[in-house]
């Protein structure tokens, strides 16, 4: 749970700096599956915490590609980010699930995040038309990445904890 505290300030900072585009939400759970933490795509911030409970509105924020890194691991350039969920729940590590959105077709992406995850020592198979494997430190992880139309792509990258 320690690891959900520490995003919340980073959460709470992006909100702060504000961006007129679609916005991201942020989710972060607790070891016993309930929502911690939240940033809507609004800008609305939830906290629920034991002896603390509040929600206050801040200007919309987005957050993309340079925001966002796995083991050394980017996000496709150019992408968004359109919702981060941190789930602590389970007894383990608990995952993050990023879902984004790409400027390139979704089988231009899929390769370019393969080439990526050898580079970064990941290990990566091709399984049911997604990519899953380790991370470098271990971690499974999974990618599936989606047409979403001419040249652009939804992504759902999820890396759980070992």
């Amino acid at each position: 749970m320690k690891r959900v505290w520490t995003l919340l300030p980073l959460a709470v900072a992006l909100a702060a700096c504000g961006d007129d585009g679609a916005g991201t939400s942020v989710s972060i759970k607790g070891d016993d599956g309930n929502t911690l933490a939240s940033v809507g795509k609004d800008g609305r911030v939830e906290i629920k915490a034991p002896g603390f409970e509040g929600s206050v509105k801040l200007p919309k924020f987005a957050f993309g590609a340079d925001d966002f890194e796995v083991d050394g691991l980017k996000l496709y350039p150019g992408s968004t980010i359109a919702n981060l969920n941190v789930d602590s729940s389970g007894g383990n590590d608990g995952s993050v699930k990023v879902d984004f959105d790409a400027p390139a077709a979704a089988d231009q992406v899929q390769s370019w995040f393969r080439e990526q995850m050898q580079s970064a020592g990941f290990t990566v198979d091709l399984k049911n038309g997604a990519l899953a494997g380790k991370t470098g430190d271990g971690s499974p992880f999974s990618l599936k990445v989606t047409p979403q139309g001419d040249g652009k792509s939804r992504g759902s990258l999820t890396v759980t904890g070992n």
